[in-house]
């Protein structure tokens, strides 16, 4: 992540060629880092986050990405054959437990000690932590000689990225090579400047420092590696020479006393989707209240707008007074907080208060203009406010079919406490969906004491919850929420807390009620209840705060997010307080259009049954490991069933319980990564593109031109058409009170309130990215059938707005 210039960050959505959908991406530092040529030329790995942030800013080129981690239950649910995988830890400790066994009868550390002249202690450690854990060069040699197997994959480099020729190019360079040792072990390996050669130990990707851009060194453990596989003083070049084995590595073990397994396994394709999301949800405008401004709000949509109209038209519902006998548009009268009855509006005999009308159908709703200060001036005297927020935001109009509005009373609150309304009355918090099923206390910033009070007494291993690292199953109903200080959006903690003091205090101001949350920090979230809804669907589940993480992610259980009708491949999900939810959404707020049921909690679930959740969760493997014949299934293409792995469909019973779910690769910390990518804080497009384009030249594996022609194509040209048709057929907008016009009026100004009228597309926004393509194309020498569409787009937009001036710049400014 930190390499990639933080373009992608934990909760990233991808797009992989294999297995099949997209995904969310995380961190998982217990698997091989990136390997990278810096300026120098010298080439290193990148194992650890603290390295990363060191080398930076000063790499020439990606060599390899690193590994990914792809669950076989992905390739179980998507019925697609197993993809070789590349020699790693596991796989390693798995071989030499069954070469021990068949030696020893059993895994005898002591034997297997005496055996290799390697320390017991130093055996149980890399076996009890196998993938932090590494052997040093001479012992890995040792326990491949040994036992016959192959040697660890932390010494194993890419021999298949390189072809024979540059196989040999590489031997006859190690023949004239100065070696240096110790005493006991090789310690340097020299070699004079040779470009072919180092471009050959570049792709294996073997660490190598360049000196004085002339000689090539090799140190301490690879150079250690090098001498055994190759023994350079004899006639191992010969012998190679000698063979007809094309395949590299086949003709390394032909030759070498020292086994060797494909490092590389097959190399997965990925492309970004869309950023990680972690933000408060926001209608247009951003308004307090479902509450109608008209136009007399002008163009911010305020009330303090309207409060110097002293009206505001719209269409507002009917209600009657009996204690006052007046007509309102409140369901509770706001003078007397008397509930009110609904009346009917019949165009002949005006308001109906039986419900039945000899006119036949009624509206229960009319056009009308209403003195917005008497009802100001009512409410606040009814919430007991003397002072009120310098901005209060409210809708157009209502878009209901029985247009209700919301009291007006929240909407001072919400501006009061800095929240947004959804258009179901509530305040949604949506997040990019991660799944977890295993957490660290220090992870999300609870402590041990809370965590014990919420049920959480045990670890994965049985032993007393007293320690912040140990490791926790994840309660299927438990979620841990975002708190992302590197975000620009606030995090969950700080919205639901702004929520939790708005209930609050509607339920004593407008309800005479006792306060529910009583909270003093974000942190006191911690146990209490929210409602989890994804998109386009309609039935919420409720799930229990226990932490916050320092990521833009939701964490939630797999099965709470199959619940949410969600399989987690990039997608997003929110979450609102429940009091919020069970005192201010109301169905009636919903738009009268098709599909508007739909992203709202009209179906509510209190308790999860496995059972009952999407049925893709039910592939999830959930084992602790996978077995050798995994493995080696995966070197044949084998179909996912037929290797057994357990998956939580095996786990579970009829009667909904299911047993300890188990993982396969360690996490040091959830937190650790990038936690918000550079695509969301870089300001402008034109940034943002040069760094994907810097990106695409630095990585070995991309196509630089191909991805030009990409952004070009699906992305730039796009654009610029877009917005060139939506330019002809525009419509204009009045700057004050936002009145828009299909045609401009003769008048030449706003026939409702006399100001100017402006465009609603721009020349800006049409021109400003053509430029940048030109040069895109101009620089990656892309196909002449591309540059000439450009050429001719800009034909057509000089044809509307005029040519430029001549300007002393280049297309260089883009894409030098």
């Amino acid at each position: 992540m930190i390499i990639l210039n933080k373009y992608i960050a934990i909760g990233t959505q991808l797009k992989v060629e294999r297995p099949g959908k997209a995904t969310a991406i995380t961190i998982c530092d217990s698997i091989e880092g990136p390997i990278v040529k810096l300026n120098d030329s010298s080439v290193l790995k990148v194992d650890s986050e603290q390295k990363a942030k060191e080398v930076s800013s000063s790499i020439k080129e990606i060599l390899f990405l690193g590994d990914i981690l792809i669950s076989y239950g992905d390739f179980f649910n998507r019925a697609h054959t197993l993809a070789p995988a590349g020699y790693c830890e596991e796989w390693w400790l798995l071989e030499i437990e069954k070469a021990a066994i068949k030696l020893f009868g059993s895994l005898d550390y002591l034997k297997l000690s005496e055996l290799t002249g390697t320390e017991q202690k130093l055996l149980e450690n890399i076996f009890k932590d196998g993938f932090f854990e590494k052997p040093d060069a001479r012992t890995a040699i040792a326990l491949s000689k040994c036992l016959g197997v192959p040697l660890h994959p932390y010494y194993t480099y890419h021999w298949k990225t390189i072809s024979k020729d540059e196989f040999f190019e590489l031997l006859k360079w190690l023949r004239d090579a100065g070696i240096e040792s110790d005493g006991a072990s090789i310690s340097k390996i020299i070699l004079q400047k040779n470009e072919a050669a180092k471009r050959a130990l570049e792709l294996i990707g073997a660490p190598h420092l360049f000196v004085n851009n002339e000689f090539t060194i090799i140190e301490k453990q690879d150079a250690e590696i090098i001498c055994s596989l190759f023994k350079p003083d004899t006639d191992f070049y010969e012998q190679c020479k000698n063979s007809e084995i094309e395949d590299v590595l086949e003709l390394i073990n032909s030759i070498s006393g020292i086994n060797l397994r494909d490092k590389s396994g097959i190399f997965i394709g990925a492309r970004m989707g869309r950023p990680e999301k972690a933000k408060i949800r926001k209608l247009e405008g951003d308004p307090h209240t479902i509450f109608p401004v008209g136009k007399e709000g002008g163009k911010l949509r305020s009330f303090q707008s309207a409060f110097e109209t002293g009206s505001i038209e719209a269409e507002f519902p009917t209600f009657f007074c009996g204690k006052c006998k007046k007509e309102t548009i409140l369901s509770v009268c706001e003078q007397c907080s008397t509930k009110t009855t609904r009346t009917g509006n019949c165009s002949v005999c005006g308001i109906v208060e039986d419900g039945k009308c000899r006119h036949g159908a009624f509206s229960t709703y009319k056009n009308q203009r209403i003195d917005i200060n008497y009802y100001f001036r009512s409410i606040l005297h009814k919430l007991d406010m003397h002072q009120y927020p310098d901005l209060i935001k409210g809708v157009r109009g209502t878009s209901n079919k029985s247009h209700i509005v919301e009291h007006f009373a929240k909407g001072i609150l919400r501006a009061k406490h800095d929240i947004s309304v959804n258009r179901d009355g509530t305040t949604r918090y949506d997040m990019t969906q991660l799944p977890i099923t295993h957490f660290k206390p220090k992870e999300i910033g609870t402590s041990v004491e809370e965590l014990r009070k919420l049920g959480y007494d045990s670890d994965i291993h049985g032993k007393e919850l007293t320690d912040p690292e140990q490791v926790l199953e994840l309660k299927s109903q438990d979620i841990i929420l975002p708190k992302c200080e590197d975000a620009p959006e606030e995090g969950a903690d700080k919205i639901l807390y702004n929520v939790s003091l708005f209930v609050d205090e509607l339920l004593v101001s407008l309800y005479s009620l006792k306060k529910f949350y009583n909270l003093k920090s974000g942190r006191e979230l911690v146990g209490h209840l929210v409602v989890a809804l994804a998109p386009h669907t309609s039935a919420g589940i409720v799930g229990r705060i226990i932490g916050f993480s320092k990521t833009q992610a939701f964490y939630a259980h797999p099965l709470f997010h199959a619940a949410t009708r969600r399989d987690c491949d990039g997608d997003e999900a929110s979450v609102t307080l429940l009091m919020d939810v069970l005192l201010n959404f109301s169905r009636q707020f919903l738009p009268n259009s098709r599909g508007a049921t739909q992203d709202a909690p009209l179906v509510l679930t209190s308790k999860l049954v496995p059972t009952e959740v999407d049925d893709m969760v039910f592939d999830l493997d959930v084992a602790s490991n996978y077995p050798i014949e995994f493995y080696e299934a995966t070197q044949e293409f084998e179909l996912p069933w037929n290797v057994k792995i357990t998956r939580f469909a095996n786990i579970l019973t009829s009667g909904g319980e299911y047993s300890p779910i188990n993982y396969t690769h360690p996490v040091s910390n959830i937190n650790s990564g990038v936690k918000c990518s550079s695509y969301k804080t870089i300001p402008s497009m034109e940034d943002k593109l040069k760094g994907q384009m810097e990106l695409a030249d630095k990585i070995r594996a991309v196509d630089a031109a191909d991805v030009a022609r990409l952004v070009i194509e699906k992305h730039l040209l796009r654009d610029i058409k877009g917005n060139l048709r939506r330019f002809s057929t525009q419509e204009f907008r009045c700057s004050r009170c936002t009145e828009k016009y299909r045609r401009p009026p003769l008048a030449g100004k706003c026939l409702a309130c006399g100001s100017r009228l402006i465009f609603t597309v721009t020349e800006g926004s049409i021109i400003k990215y053509l430029e940048p393509a030109i040069s895109l194309s101009e620089k990656y020498n892309l196909p002449p059938y591309l540059r000439q569409v450009l050429a001719l787009t800009k034909d057509r937009v000089e044809g509307v707005f005029g040519k430029d001036k001549d300007k002393q710049e280049g297309l260089g400014r883009w894409f030098g």
